[in-house]
């Protein structure tokens, strides 16, 4: 997929988030695939991404942001566009 797929930061994200130290990143990965990825941990995976890349996304998008492979397309936007 793309670079940030094997970013050891935001991997280091969903391992704090989700309390699990050697938890991959697979794209395909959704809410509900992983136990702990609930509403709740949504909004506190969501905020530590935002935190960590410096990136800001609307309550709406983080509601449509339910895997990994979506997450990490919408990060290396906001990435791109504040880089221009």
């Amino acid at each position: 997929m793309s670079e940030l797929l094997n970013n050891d930061r935001l991997r280091a994200v969903f391992a704090e988030v989700f309390e699990d130290p050697d938890f991959v990143l697979l794209p395909e990965l959704k809410i509900g695939d992983v136990e702990v990825w609930d509403s709740f941990n949504q909004i506190n995976l969501m905020l530590a991404i935002e935190a960590e890349f410096g990136v800001e996304f609307d309550s709406d998008e983080i509601g449509e942001l339910t895997s990994v492979g979506a997450i990490v397309q919408a990060v290396e936007r906001r990435v791109a566009a504040d880089a221009s």
